[in-house]
C-alpha cells in the first residue's frame, strides 16, 4: 500500500470520531441563530411596551405624549434598546437564513421559532394590559381613555375624531393582533388543529385560548378571521373573538375589584354565557343555514341581489390563505418572511375596515338617548354597546360611573354588550366568514341579553 492509500485510510478512519462533534456544532449553531432572533424580538417588544406603558423607570423620567390619556412614555434609553433590538433582529434573520439541514430538522426549527414568537407576542400583550391593570387596582379606580380632545370638534367631524382616538388608544394591541393573525395564517396546521372541530370541546378550546389574550373586540377580530381562513371552525373562532374581551383574566380581576358585587357577578357570568354559549348557538345556526343553502342551491336557481354581490366582493378581499397556498414554510427564514408579508397584507386590509367601522359606530352613538334609568335607555344602551368599540376594560369605569349616578339598568346592559362585539369587529368577521348572517345573529343575541340584564337591574 503506497503513501496515498495510507493517507486516505487515516482520513477515513478519523471521520467517524469527528462526526458527533460536527453535528453538535451544527445543532448549536441552529439553536444560537434562533435564540438570537427570538431574544432580539423580545428586546424590541419590551422596549415598545415600555414606550406605551412607562413602567421601567420612575414616572418623572418619561416625556409623556397624549392628554389626558398618555399615548407614549418616552425616554432617551429607549433609543439604544430599539437599536439593539432592530440590529439583533436583522442579524438573527441573517443567521437563520443560512441554516441548512434535513427536512425533519428544519421542520422542528420552524415549530420552535413559531412557538417562540407566539409566546413573546402573548407575553408582550399581557404586560401591556397588566401594567395599567395593576395601577388601576392600586388606585381603586380605572379611567376612560381619551388621548385627543375629540369632544371639542364640530359635530360632523366628531365621529372621525372618536375613531382616531380609539385607534390611537389600541394601536399596540392592534399591531399584536395583526402579528398573531399573520403568524396563524402562515403556520396554520400546527396552530388551528385544536380549533378545527365542531364539538363543544373545540369550542371551549377557543374560549380557553383567549383567557391570556386581553384583546378588545376590534383587535381580536383579525385573529379570529385569520384562524377561520386558516381552517379553524366557526364556533371556536367566534368563541375566541368574543371571549378575548369578555373573559380575559385581567378584565375579570378588574371587574371583581372595581365593581359592586352584583355587577361584578353579572360581568363574569355574562362573559361566560356570551363568550361560550351564545357563540356556540350562533355556530350551530350557521351550520344549519349553510346546509339549507346547499340543498337550495342543488334544487333551485341561485338568486343574488346587489347586496349579496357586494358581500361576495367584500369577502373576496379576505382570501388571505390563498397567499400561502402552495408555498412551503420549510425553513425559519421562510417562516419569518412569509409571516411579516402576511401581517402587512392583513394590516392593509383590516385597518381601513376598523377605521370605517369606528366612524360609523361613533356616528350611530350620537343618535342614541343617554339619560334616565328606564326601559328605553336600557334598550338604547344595549344597541349602543353592541355597535360601539372600546379599549379593553373601558366598560368597567363607564358602568361604575353610571352606577354611581343611579343608572343601574343601562350600566348592566353596557357591561355585557360593550366589550363583546362592535361594528368593526362584526365587519371583519363577516368578510372572513363570507357571510353576514352569523355576525348579525351574534350581535342580535348579545343586544337582547344586554336588554334583559339591564331590565333586571332597573
Amino acid at each position: 500500500m503506497d503513501s496515498t492509500d495510507c493517507c486516505r485510510t487515516n482520513i477515513s478512519e478519523s471521520r467517524p470520531d469527528k462526526l458527533p462533534t460536527m453535528a453538535a456544532g451544527a445543532a448549536a449553531a441552529k439553536v444560537a441563530a434562533v435564540a438570537v432572533f427570538l431574544a432580539s424580538l423580545g428586546l424590541l417588544l419590551f422596549a415598545v411596551v415600555d414606550i406605551r406603558r412607562g413602567f421601567l423607570l420612575p414616572a418623572a423620567a418619561y416625556a409623556k405624549v397624549g392628554a389626558p390619556s398618555v399615548l407614549l412614555y418616552l425616554n432617551v434609553w429607549h433609543l439604544p434598546l430599539l437599536l439593539a433590538g432592530g440590529v439583533g433582529l436583522w442579524l438573527g434573520y441573517r443567521l437563520v437564513a443560512r441554516l441548512h439541514g434535513t427536512p425533519e430538522g428544519m421542520s422542528r426549527l420552524v415549530r420552535v421559532l413559531a412557538i417562540g414568537i407566539v409566546v413573546l407576542l402573548v407575553v408582550d400583550l399581557f404586560t401591556y394590559r397588566a401594567v395599567p391593570a395593576a395601577r388601576a387596582l392600586a388606585a381603586g379606580k380605572l379611567g376612560v381613555g381619551q388621548a385627543i380632545p375629540y369632544d371639542a370638534l364640530p359635530p360632523w367631524v366628531e365621529p372621525f375624531g372618536s375613531a382616531a382616538n380609539y385607534l390611537l388608544l389600541v394601536w399596540h394591541a392592534t399591531v399584536l393582533g395583526l402579528l398573531l393573525g399573520g403568524l396563524y395564517l402562515t403556520v396554520a396546521p400546527g396552530i388551528v388543529s385544536r380549533l378545527s372541530g365542531r364539538g363543544f370541546v373545540s369550542h371551549l378550546a377557543g374560549s380557553g385560548a383567549a383567557l391570556a389574550q386581553p384583546f378588545c373586540s376590534c383587535c381580536a377580530a383579525p385573529i379570529g378571521g385569520s384562524l377561520y381562513r386558516a381552517g379553524a371552525s366557526l364556533g371556536p373562532v367566534l368563541a375566541f373573538t368574543v371571549s378575548a374581551p369578555m373573559l380575559n383574566i385581567t378584565g375579570l380581576i378588574l371587574a371583581s375589584a372595581l365593581l359592586p358585587t352584583q355587577f361584578a357577578v353579572l360581568r363574569i357570568a355574562g362573559g361566560v354565557v356570551v363568550g361560550v354559549f351564545v357563540t356556540y348557538l350562533v355556530a350551530i345556526m350557521a351550520r344549519r343555514w349553510a346546509a339549507a343553502a346547499h340543498e337550495s342551491h342543488e334544487t333551485h336557481a341561485r338568486w343574488t341581489s346587489w347586496a349579496a354581490r357586494a358581500m361576495d366582493a367584500y369577502a373576496r378581499l379576505f382570501r388571505l390563505e390563498e397567499l400561502v397556498t402552495g408555498r412551503r414554510v420549510d425553513s425559519p427564514a421562510t417562516l419569518v418572511t412569509t409571516w411579516l408579508g402576511m401581517t402587512w397584507r392583513l394590516a392593509r386590509l383590516v385597518a381601513p375596515v376598523l377605521f370605517t367601522g369606528a366612524v360609523l359606530a361613533a356616528a350611530l352613538v350620537r343618535l342614541m338617548p343617554s339619560s334616565g334609568n328606564t326601559a328605553w335607555t336600557v334598550a338604547a344602551a344595549s344597541a349602543v354597546g353592541t355597535a360601539f368599540m372600546i379599549p379593553t376594560w373601558t366598560e368597567i369605569p363607564l358602568a361604575a360611573g353610571m352606577i354611581d349616578r343611579g343608572l343601574t339598568g343601562p350600566a348592566a346592559a353596557l357591561l355585557l354588550t360593550l366589550p363583546a362585539v362592535s361594528i368593526p369587529c362584526l365587519a371583519v368577521l363577516a368578510g372572513a366568514t363570507r357571510s353576514a348572517k352569523a355576525p348579525l345573529l351574534l350581535a342580535l343575541l348579545i343586544m337582547v341579553l344586554g336588554m334583559v340584564a339591564g331590565l333586571l337591574f332597573l
